[in-house]
């Protein structure tokens, strides 16, 4: 039996579940009927005629399911009985059949037939046909000639039925609700229309790729086409781009053939190119594998930026030596790839055509784009632009992402009441009402690796996201980045530093050194009296963080008056907990791609949790983590490097032997 509470979630997305009267009736017998891995597409309340159970007049009344398997028939109110099954494989032909007062759908079968019949909404049956239709592609059997059809069914001189894949014809609708469901039908199609234009394009570009494989007999040239496109598909996207389904996937349609270790399933590889249209189940099982290669393309991207192209520089030589033209054929494949990456959804950023120059820069190289910028500037003036700057979030995206962090609990209720203040805040001072002071400035106090630059960084987009300040970017900097070597340089070089970090937040790391006895006082306190002052000068325009351990953080916050009245927020940073480094560690095992054996999973528990009895104050957490996943990836590499052959489960594969002993690593958290 299906979870209700998942397959109600589901239901809400499907058009026609609001029109179903019995809604808690027909939840409880689809949680009890439907297949593992069945999914509900659509549902149509109606009178079924079927080969059981006909009733009278237009037959009996009910809802018929549409799965990606077969059509199931629910008596209305009933969740016991076992509902009539049409499967999908059985199907000849649909064809609709309208009168003004209701209309009919016959489903031919192999044997007979069997009719629906709802009454108005004729909306209704649109949404639910083109449901039908997007599943033509799991039909092997072609629609039968008219003397092969067979001769039973309802005995009518009606016309014979026409092909699934024929469009019926449409009412007209009228009236403002009618324009808005026919503006929504045709955009529908329009999507439809686009989804297959962009199959069409991954089919080509993956037989173009694939005439390369091992071009001039070099055995990774195609590995070298692979690896641009990744990094020419992040350059497109940017670092955490919301990603349309459109793009996601056209990524997905050229990738998945090329890169079929990501596949789950591969009949998914082999059936993706054998029909022109694509259904809503085979968008459905291409996106289940999104997450795993959006970390392919950000592991390509997310290193050094690339100056050139391998595959290209290397056909550009090949060119000149033998006469030929492959990078003039290349190049504009891998343009129109990033063309259709921006494009794929029809609309396009401000930002996206920046990258898109970017992209094309790196492709033909600066002086093939000098040339051609005049026409690329008139091009750009053309593009739909949806908004501003995409790199702009919501309040509620950025505080989906700190959410979605491991760990601070505490920490993320004290940001969500400070968003609460500020809202309050800036309602009274809307409304003329007194309101306090409101200081930005905040002090973050804990142990190393727990994640306070990031909050601080994230921390800025709220604030920005508030109103608060004008961009909200951050600016990290530490006692080294203010503190000059002779007297009077410091409050330069810190009111530098200041002016990088106006409009947004200037997080000072282990801010305690800049002041006490060891540590340059006079020149540490120059920078502190500088900041007090710029912060007075600018206090709409900045945020000041101040972070490190809590002992000191509070000796320094004490130590200056001036300190102490600026900076009255405290967020409090803990060690994560065993159970949240392994958390940490399952992140990094799975942006590689590595997995981890029961045996290994319990050792490296065990090990975790044995190093955090162990730890004092200067415990590293996350970056503990890290170097401990780099340790056990050495491991792993020295017990299979001799192994014969290498599969992809012993390359990603983690077993006990590579976890580390107590002991055998004195200190990895530095």
């Amino acid at each position: 039996m299906l979870d209700i509470t998942h397959l109600q979630k589901i239901l809400e997305t499907v058009w026609n579940w609001q029109f179903v009267s019995f809604r808690n009736a027909l939840l409880e017998a689809l949680s009890k009927r439907l297949e593992e891995g069945e999914q509900v597409l659509d549902v149509l309340e109606g009178f079924f005629k079927g080969d059981s159970g006909r009733g009278v007049g237009s037959g009996t009344a009910g809802v018929l399911c549409l799965t990606n398997r077969r059509l199931l028939f629910f008596l209305t109110g009933d969740t016991y009985s076992v509902p009539e099954t049409i499967p999908l494989a059985s199907l000849i032909a649909v064809r609709p059949k309208r009168t003004p007062a209701f209309t009919q759908i016959v489903f031919q079968k192999r044997e007979g037939e069997a009719v629906f019949t709802v009454g108005g909404r004729n909306f209704s049956i649109s949404s639910f046909m083109e449901q039908l239709r997007t599943l033509s592609d799991f039909f092997d059997t072609p629609p039968l000639s008219p003397r092969e059809h067979p001769a039973g069914g309802t005995g009518s001189d009606t016309p014979k039925s026409e092909p699934l894949t024929e469009e019926p014809r449409q009412e007209p609708v009228r009236g403002v609700a009618g324009a808005v469901l026919a503006s929504a039908e045709a955009t529908r199609a329009q999507k439809r229309e686009n989804v297959s234009f962009l199959l069409q394009e991954a089919r080509n570009l993956n037989r173009l790729l694939l005439e390369y494989d091992r071009f001039n007999n070099e055995p990774t040239f195609l590995l070298r086409l692979i690896d641009d496109l990744l990094y020419i598909a992040y350059a497109c996207l940017g670092y955490d781009y919301q990603v349309s389904e459109e793009t996601k996937l056209f990524l997905l349609m050229c990738f998945l053939p090329l890169k079929q270790q990501l596949a789950k399933d591969r009949t998914l590889i082999v059936n993706l190119f054998k029909y022109d249209t694509l259904s809503d189940y085979r968008k459905g099982e291409l996106l289940e594998h999104w997450k795993l290669l959006s970390n392919e393309i950000y592991k390509k991207g997310g290193n050094k930026p690339r100056t050139y192209l391998k595959s290209l520089r290397y056909v550009v030589i090949y060119d000149e030596k033998n006469g030929t033209n492959h990078f003039d054929r290349l190049a504009a494949a891998f343009f129109t790839f990033a063309q259709l990456v921006v494009k794929a959804d029809g609309t396009v950023t401000k930002a996206q055509a920046r990258r898109l120059l970017k992209v094309r820069t790196l492709i033909y190289g600066e002086q093939k784009a000098k040339e051609d910028q005049q026409a690329e500037d008139s091009e750009i003036a053309t593009l739909s632009v949806s908004r501003e700057e995409e790199e702009e979030e919501t309040l509620d995206e950025v505080m989906e992402k700190i959410n979605r962090l491991i760990g601070m609990e505490k920490v993320k209720e004290q940001i969500a009441t400070f968003i609460n203040v500020i809202k309050v805040h800036k309602e009274r001072e809307r409304r003329g009402l007194p309101v306090t002071p409101l200081t930005l400035h905040a002090v973050f106090y804990g142990p190393p690796g727990t994640g306070k630059t990031t909050i601080a960084r994230y921390l800025g987009k709220v604030y920005r996201c508030l109103g608060l300040l004008k961009k909200g970017h951050l600016v990290e900097t530490d006692r080294a980045g203010l503190v000059a070597g002779y007297v009077g340089q410091t409050a330069i070089r810190t009111d530098e530093v200041f002016r990088k970090a106006l409009d947004g937040v200037l997080f000072i790391d282990e801010a305690y050194s800049l002041s006490g006895k060891d540590s340059g006082k006079d020149f540490g306190q120059e920078a502190i009296e500088t900041l007090l002052k710029r912060m007075e000068d600018h206090r709409d325009r900045i945020a000041v963080i101040v972070a490190g351990y809590p002992d000191e953080m509070r000796e320094f916050i004490e130590s200056n008056p001036g300190l102490r009245t600026r900076f009255n927020r405290f967020f409090y940073f803990d060690h994560y907990t065993p159970a949240e480094l392994m958390k940490i560690f399952e992140v990094f095992m799975e942006n590689a791609r590595f997995t981890l054996t029961p045996g290994a999973r319990k050792a490296l528990l065990a090990y975790i949790t044995r190093k955090c009895e162990q730890r004092d104050r200067t415990f590293g957490n996350g970056r503990f983590v890290r170097n401990l996943f780099e340790r056990v990836v050495e491991k792993q590499a020295n017990r299979i490097a001799e192994t014969s052959p290498l599969t992809d489960e012993i390359l990603c594969t983690i077993t006990a032997w590579d976890i580390p002993e107590i002991g055998e690593v004195d200190e990895m958290e530095g």
